[in-house]
């Protein structure tokens, strides 16, 4: 970790933000598993809808609630600092609720030393937060998300895997202050998979 907190200070993290990761998830980080506790430190803003702003991974550290896909990129720039190594994306998923309307949902999913996949994730539905990295590909992750769907009487629609690197390459999702609303249509182009599942 000492060596992750030399990376981040000359990788454009700031002292102050090291000390404030640490406030929110005091006792080190060991391994990637140790991020969901940042993530579940955070409450969920559940009224995005009338303010609808994508945050950077730093604006997300010092707000108090976040949402999905602030937790997504929040947890995948953490990723990036502490466990550089480790494979990372974005998983992006989108589904109809009963009544029409169609939303997404966005997680940061990561690869462990077996190739098993687990996820962080942010949500106002309990089943659709973190996962354990058991899952053999991407296929059986976002299935695992939308049987949760299903379950809640929710239709999940499609589904897409890419990396903040590829879809933002213009955009500071680490450091930007102001709001990065673009991350969310870049998403959905990058929908590639339709769900089929058993009812």
């Amino acid at each position: 970790e000492a060596r992750a907190k030399g990376a981040a200070l000359t990788s454009g993290w700031r002292a102050e933000d090291w000390q404030r990761l640490h406030a929110i998830a005091p006792g080190g980080f060991d391994e990637p598993e140790d991020i969901r506790r940042v993530l579940d430190w955070f409450g969920y803003l559940a009224e995005w809808r009338s303010h609808y702003a994508i945050r950077s991974a730093r604006a997300s550290l010092y707000a108090s609630r976040i949402t999905c896909i602030d937790a997504a990129v929040l947890s995948y720039g953490l990723m990036e600092l502490l466990f550089a190594s480790v494979k990372r994306r974005l998983l992006a998923i989108h589904r109809r609720d009963p009544k029409g309307e169609e939303c997404g949902h966005c997680v940061t999913i990561y690869w462990n030393g077996d190739g098993r996949i687990g996820a962080f994730g942010k949500s106002s539905f309990a089943g659709l937060g973190h996962r354990d990295a058991v899952y053999a590909d991407e296929l059986a992750i976002a299935s695992s998300y939308a049987k949760e769907y299903l379950a809640m009487g929710f239709e999940p629609l499609y589904f897409g895997v890419t990396t903040l690197e590829e879809i933002a390459p213009d955009l500071d999702w680490r450091f930007c202050a102001g709001a990065l609303n673009q991350i969310s249509d870049r998403l959905k182009d990058r929908y590639e998979y339709a769900f089929m599942l058993a009812r």
